[in-house]
């Protein structure tokens, strides 16, 4: 993977001491099952390897999950027969009651601090999956909040992702993309509806020099409404860019 680094891309590493005081003064313990931790970790080791990651097979297209056995890639029923304007969408982690109850408490109950344990989980895919591996010069991209929503929120889940993702992967990031609109809460649209909603709700800025593929950033992939709307918003002639792919931390 080629990594062109923007002058702001080199990682700042807090030192190793400051963890191991404040570790002395406040024993951390796990958000999960409230074992001591270190190292300023917010899951336990055990509970890092139980977490359910996105594992074979799933689909080739949107990501998602199947049991069973299913002999190489496969595209699933529910967008086979779509037209997206990425390539494919991997996610890091299942969506399991644990893993959901991570990204609620980061997204809804505003724990921030949790961009920097969701971001690990999401650079195992990008260290592991050949095709992650194989992008050629890649940038981060976050999806963007509306200022409204992200005043409301105080932060865009997205982006503090991307930031963490940069650090632990050595790719960097940019916030290309600006939601124009303020729109519904999609929680609750159907795949047309959610389409309909976020139509023409994005703009992009060019992309810098040197790069070649877009990681579209986001903290859950459900039907890919918004990856598309991201995407098609990127393809636009003054973004001159054709590669796009869809990281995300949950698989909704």
């Amino acid at each position: 993977m080629h990594r062109p680094l923007l002058p702001n891309a080199s990682p700042v590493q807090k030192p190793r001491f400051l963890d191991s005081a404040l570790d002395y003064l406040y024993p951390p313990s796990c958000l999960q099952c409230e074992l001591s931790t270190d190292g300023g970790r917010l899951l336990c080791p055990d509970c890092v390897a139980a977490a359910a990651r996105v594992r074979a097979p799933f689909c080739s297209r949107c990501g998602e999950c199947y049991d069973g056995v299913i002999e190489g890639q496969f595209a699933c029923a529910n967008c086979r027969d779509l037209n997206f304007a990425f390539e494919f969408a991997e996610a890091a982690l299942r969506n399991t009651a644990k893993n959901h109850e991570l990204i609620v408490s980061y997204k809804y109950g505003k724990q921030r601090y949790l961009s920097g344990e969701l971001a690990r989980f999401c650079a195992e895919v990008i260290e592991q999956s050949p095709r992650f591996k194989s992008l050629a010069s890649p940038i981060l991209v976050p999806v963007p909040l509306h200022w409204r929503k992200q005043w409301q929120r105080g932060f865009n889940q997205a982006e503090l992702l991307a930031q963490e993702l940069s650090k632990l992967t050595g790719v960097p990031w940019q916030a290309l993309l600006k939601r124009t609109r303020h729109t519904q809460t999609q929680t609750r649209l159907s795949r047309q509806q959610r389409a309909a909603n976020l139509k023409d709700a994005f703009t992009a800025r060019r992309i810098p020099e040197g790069f070649e593929s877009v990681i579209l950033i986001d903290d859950v992939f459900t039907t890919g409404s918004t990856a598309q709307a991201c995407a098609q918003a990127l393809k636009k002639p003054a973004s001159q860019i054709e590669n796009i792919v869809v990281l995300t931390a949950l698989r909704g």
